[in-house]
């Protein structure tokens, strides 16, 4: 997962999360009981960590260029020594 895809992870885990908890809560307003704002909530937790912690392709648009490998200073300093 590059840095966007765990910018955009992030961003859909706290969103996921705060939704269905936000439905959950008005509906558990309206019915004066907890219980479909705990079940919301969970439904919502349980989903966005379906959705958010895999390495799903879409987490994987904008790749890291690494730097090229340096030789190793030992492997030369042996070699010149020889």
């Amino acid at each position: 997962m590059d840095y966007e895809g765990q910018k955009l992870s992030e961003l859909l885990f706290y969103w996921i999360i705060l939704a269905f908890g936000g439905v959950g809560w008005i509906i558990g307003y309206f019915q004066q009981d907890f219980t479909p704002t705990f079940y919301s909530w969970s439904v919502g937790v349980v989903l966005s960590c379906i959705i958010c912690v895999p390495d799903w392709p879409f987490f994987n648009r904008h790749p890291v260029k690494w730097l090229d490998s340096v030789p190793d200073r030992r492997s030369k300093a042996e070699k010149k020594s020889k």
